[in-house]
């Protein structure tokens, strides 16, 4: 009798290890995709908005580790650290895209900071934000947080925006600069005064004073009689 052909699992032919790993990739969002980028690459990606973050509930436990780092070099403004951190771990919650919109302002990449803190204002309040899954928010008031920041961007952008105007200068400054059409224009000639403005005004008479009484002449009187 023939030997009946048996039955080989997946799991036996490639392994359990590969088939987690392949089961793994298969699932959207489990497992990161920009865990892999160089430093320099991932900092050049934050400087444009680029999504960054896409793990969830496979990289919820090691999030849990670092979440406390991640806070203290927030609070100490190693913003390249925590971009960095926040890449590798590659874990997505309202809280993680806030620090991640931390880090981009801090290095000075505003329009991608508000991008950030919008994708976190997104994730507030649903099943995968940190009230509701992670448990752990950091202290931070989310989304009014990540609104404040926001709004403190678009201010700053709105005012480098506005054309610069000269006004006059601070006490003990400088003054303002003249716009080179003023410097190159001549200084106005004054027109010369009319004849009749130049004429010396005439001198006035002086008073006559009381006269003075004539002097009397003195006359000797005869000798008197013997």
């Amino acid at each position: 009798m023939l030997r009946s052909a048996q039955t080989v699992s997946p799991a036996r032919t490639i392994g359990y290890p590969a088939l987690l790993a392949w089961l793994c990739l298969t699932v959207a969002g489990c497992a990161p995709q920009s865990a892999s980028l160089p430093p320099a690459e991932a900092l050049s990606q934050l400087r444009t908005g680029r999504p960054l973050l896409n793990c969830r509930e496979l990289c919820l436990a090691e999030w849990r580790q670092v979440q406390p780092q991640a806070a203290q070099l927030d609070v100490g403004a190693r913003w390249q650290d925590l971009a960095l951190l926040l890449v590798r771990v590659g874990y997505q919650d309202d809280l993680s895209l806030y620090y991640l919109g931390r880090a981009a302002e801090g290095i000075g990449a505003r329009v991608a900071a508000a991008a950030y803190y919008r994708q976190s204002m997104e994730l507030s309040g649903t099943s995968i934000s940190c009230q509701n899954l992670s448990r752990l928010c950091g202290d931070v008031a989310l989304p009014r947080a990540a609104s404040l920041r926001v709004a403190a961007i678009e201010r700053e952008l709105a005012r480098a925006r506005q054309p610069r105007r000269s006004g006059p200068a601070p006490p003990g400054g400088e003054p303002p600069e003249m716009p080179p059409e003023e410097m190159a224009a001549p200084m106005p000639i004054p027109e010369p005064m009319p004849a009749t403005a130049t004429r010396a005004a005439p001198t006035p008479a002086p008073t006559p004073s009381s006269p003075r009484p004539a002097p009397t002449e003195f006359i000797e009187p005869p000798p008197a009689p013997r």
